[in-house]
């Protein structure tokens, strides 16, 4: 049997255990208890009766006994037998368990054709055993049964003792379903929580220590998951500075490069080749200035130049300059312009690059006569950007993917229908460190394509 599962058992059999014993302790007390209280009740009751008799003869005895069946605080009710066997409230009179009670009410009304007993000039009270025996002054006598009081019940209609063992096995079994329940989802959610930073591009996030000091299945999951986590980061950091480092190598020879190709146009007459030779430079310039925008969002989110803004303007402004991009494609861009102001604290270059290259992207891919959108909602906590196309759109089990660095979809890795496979990229390592979220999708019905949305958290400036 494996630890977690021996310690659901023994949790469960411990419980049961508990409810039994406590169950056994609950009776035993409340027998004691009933048993003390009832014999109590017998010999007051019983002194009652002898007084009603006394003072009312054989009507007062009865109106004892109506008075003290109505009671309904009492653990017994009291049948009052006379001589021939009839019970003054004309009740059934139930079998009695014990012999001697038996013989002593078959003495009591064995008379049943024979004369009273002489009188006497006072009341007696005969109380020998669990059937007093009352002598009245007429010389009648007269035999006090009782019997357990039939519903006493107590919350739910349960008799008292019952609700007890109820209330009892319903307190243990929750306690112990709560500690059980929670030591089981605790390092789950732990390791949910660790997988979600991780998956957010926080390398340093790790399992916490105390579900790496349990001693079971779930203990060494975390302890796994930990050791990947650290390996996991390790490869992605030292990924990162193998991008950093060859990108500032870089720096220097393209910069040399472009010296010499401008030597070269004074010297030569080749200006087609030189021209291709420049945006070949520019190019490899623009994509070492990218690969280093990524490692500095990743190496120092801490570094962004957060500032008040209305991202109302800054959608309006990407917007009108992406007009001029649109035109050349042959499609249009649609942005509302919303009277709401949205206030945000946020470093506006990096979200201005961020929204411009998500923009970008879908005027590429869309279709000619087509509309590239921008919307811009709203919520309490947040503010959410929508870009939408009308292109191919993207296989569902890629989605995620495209905004992972040098990503091109497989049927488009020609440089002619993308870019480098940055800009999303940059979009989602900006997000990331305003501690926002991005998401793509793609759109359903008649107008298909895609749609990429953007939460940035919402600050009142």
């Amino acid at each position: 049997m494996s630890r977690l599962a021996l310690r659901i058992f023994v949790t469960i059999f411990l419980t049961l255990l508990a409810i039994g014993l406590g169950a056994i302790a609950i009776t035993s007390w409340y027998i004691e208890q009933r048993t003390a209280r009832s014999a109590i009740e017998l010999t007051t009751g019983s002194e009652d009766a002898a007084e009603a008799l006394a003072a009312g003869g054989r009507a007062g005895l009865i109106d004892w006994a109506r008075r003290q069946q109505a009671d309904k605080k009492s653990l017994l009710i009291f049948l009052v037998i006379d001589e021939w066997g009839e019970e003054l409230l004309d009740r059934p009179i139930p079998r009695v368990p014990s012999p001697s009670d038996a013989e002593q009410l078959n003495n009591m009304t064995s008379r049943a054709n024979g004369e009273p007993s002489a009188a006497s000039s006072i009341v007696t009270l005969d109380l020998p055993t669990g059937m007093p025996i009352l002598s009245g002054a007429d010389g009648q006598r007269y035999l006090l049964m009782t019997i357990p009081r039939d519903g006493r019940r107590g919350v739910f209609g349960l008799p008292s003792t019952r609700f007890s063992l109820l209330a009892l096995a319903l307190l243990l079994t929750a306690a112990a379903s709560y500690w059980l329940a929670g030591s089981i989802t605790r390092p789950i959610i732990d390791l949910k929580r660790t997988a979600e930073a991780l998956s957010f591009g926080k390398l340093e996030a790790r399992v916490a220590h105390a579900s790496l000091q349990r001693r079971d299945e779930l203990g060494e999951l975390a302890y796994t998951f930990d050791r990947m986590a650290a390996r996991l980061g390790a490869a992605l950091q030292a990924k990162e500075q193998l991008l950093r480092d060859v990108s500032h190598e870089l720096r220097s020879p393209l910069t040399r490069m472009r010296l010499a190709t401008a030597l070269l146009r004074k010297r030569m007459d080749a200006p087609a080749e030189l021209d291709r030779l420049e945006i070949d430079i520019a190019r490899l310039d623009e994509l070492i200035e990218d690969i280093l925008s990524i490692s500095r969002l990743q190496a120092e989110p801490s570094s962004l130049r957060k500032e008040p803004i209305d991202l109302r303007h800054l959608l309006e402004r990407i917007a009108t300059d992406a007009q001029f991009e649109a035109k050349e494609k042959g499609c249009r861009i649609a942005w509302e312009n919303s009277e709401t102001p949205c206030m945000l604290i946020l470093d506006t270059q990096w979200t201005s690059a961020a929204i411009e290259n998500v923009v970008r992207n879908a005027i590429r891919y869309t279709q000619k006569e087509s509309t590239v959108s921008i919307e811009l909602e709203q919520s309490a906590r947040e503010a959410c950007v929508t870009v939408c196309d009308a292109g191919p759109g993207v296989p569902e089990n890629q989605l995620a993917q495209i905004f992972e660095p040098f990503y091109r979809i497989e049927r488009d890795r020609g440089r002619t229908s993308g870019g480098t496979g940055l800009g999303l990229a940059i979009a989602a390592r900006v997000l990331a460190a305003h501690g926002g979220r991005i998401e793509a999708q793609n759109r359903l019905g008649a107008e298909p394509g895609l749609m990429i949305r953007m939460w940035w958290p919402k600050t009142q400036a």
